[in-house]
């Protein structure tokens, strides 16, 4: 299977919106062994409307597994840019999934490491903050770790995240 050009992928993202078999058919994707079928599945689903976040947060446990045990960094970023969009404070405290915390420890690992993309830290840091905002606690530790990275060694896009996450704790 060859790369997909955008206007394919939105193609399919256009029918997947109106057809759930179709959209389901893009999560059972996502999980395939062949790569080029898993990314681009993933992409495609990175293109529903917002309105559809409902599905894809049906999908978050599963999403949440694929984006921390993939290697394939591309397939990680599309995965972690499919869990941002979704609403991460409509659980009750004392109900919080074991997923949400292998996320978070994950995102905190994973912004910190000069090794990965700059798209998947800067995801990292954004979900790290979506998943905190309820825990004062975590708000500190995410200001004391986003204050670790030396914004030298940051790209453009991963230090305006890290600045403008550092200024949400900060108010």
């Amino acid at each position: 299977m060859a790369t997909m050009h955008i206007d394919e992928i939105k193609a399919i993202a256009r029918r997947a919106h109106n057809n759930a078999t179709k959209r389901e058919g893009l999560f059972d994707a996502i999980q395939s062994t062949n790569r080029e079928v898993a990314v681009q599945s993933a992409w495609a689903l990175t293109h529903l409307p917002k309105g559809d976040n409902e599905h894809i947060a049906r999908h978050r446990e599963a999403l949440v597994v694929l984006a921390t045990t993939t290697h394939d960094t591309s397939l990680r970023r599309i995965t972690m840019a499919l869990l941002e969009r979704l609403d991460w404070q409509s659980i009750e405290v004392d109900d919080t999934p074991a997923y949400y915390i292998t996320l978070l420890d994950f995102c905190f690992e994973y912004m910190m490491r000069a090794d990965e993309p700059y798209g998947v830290r800067s995801l990292c840091m954004k979900l790290a903050y979506k998943i905190s905002q309820p825990y004062p606690e975590l708000l500190g530790e995410l200001r004391q770790s986003l204050l670790l990275i030396e914004p030298s060694e940051l790209g453009a896009g991963v230090r305006h995240t890290r600045n403008k996450l550092l200024k949400l704790i900060s108010q």
